[in-house]
């Protein structure tokens, strides 16, 4: 399977998880809970709801990916659950980092 061949850059997508969840998701966090005054005029924005929307376009398609190669573990529902939780730039790498995850006796 292709996705094996990735399994060097294991690494990398764990970074990049982490990186995607402090540098979206903990801002993202402050906005929503703390500055609501900037969060609601972000989301009155036509602009920033059309990359809302193309966000969630991405995470289905991804889902479906994830789900037509036939990957059982972490699987297309946890990615769902990661995606609306924190962010693609997030969900992604984190995927890719659990689906390298060598096998037993490797």
């Amino acid at each position: 399977m292709i996705i094996e061949k990735l399994t060097p850059m294991r690494p990398l997508f764990l970074i990049a998880a982490i990186f995607g969840f402090l540098a979206i998701n903990c801002p993202f966090l402050y906005f929503a809970l703390i500055d609501k005054e900037t969060y609601a005029v972000a989301m009155g924005n036509g602009m920033a709801l059309l990359f809302i929307g193309e966000a969630f376009l991405l995470m289905l398609f991804f889902a479906y990916i994830i789900a037509k190669s036939g990957c059982r573990k972490p699987g297309w529902f946890f990615f769902i659950v990661m995606s609306i939780l924190g962010s693609l730039a997030f969900s992604v790498p984190l995927q890719l980092y659990l689906m390298t995850k060598p096998k037993e006796g490797q």
